[in-house]
């Protein structure tokens, strides 16, 4: 990894920060297999307590306190279901949810499970890719 990427990673996740933020969204949501995405965003999380890594694939964005986090599908608890009524609504492709709403449903995401903000810049980058195709969506 060059010295610039670790600049280039922060910058990049600062600057969708801000976006979310411009637009009044403290989370979004999205179903992968819905999307249609180019990309499937993943990102690669590394334990501290033993080193070992895995790849969780990513199911959204949530802004808490000015710092971004991906949500990790399957461990974070979060997902699109939570946001309609089955068999009554359409079932939405993305949700956004407003900064209070998203304090409301998802808490503090440093106390809870599978919230990260580890990954490399090419994962946030794909990661970033999704986020805007999903405001598409929305």
């Amino acid at each position: 990894m060059s010295n610039t990427s670790p600049h280039l990673l922060e910058k990049a996740k600062t600057q969708m920060a801000e976006d979310m933020k411009a637009r009044e969204i403290g989370a979004i949501i999205w179903s992968v297999p819905d999307a249609g995405f180019h990309y499937i965003p993943e990102v690669t999380v590394t334990d501290p307590r033993d080193g070992s890594t895995r790849v969780a694939r990513v199911t959204g964005l949530y802004r808490f306190n000015d710092q971004l986090y991906a949500i990790e599908e399957d461990a974070a608890g979060v997902s699109i279901d939570h946001f309609y009524r089955p068999g009554i609504d359409v079932p939405p492709v993305v949700v956004t949810l407003s900064e209070l709403k998203a304090s409301e449903q998802l808490g503090t995401p440093s106390d809870a499970k599978g919230y990260t903000t580890q990954g490399t810049l090419e994962e946030w980058v794909a990661i970033a890719d999704c986020y805007f195709e999903a405001l598409n969506e929305g």
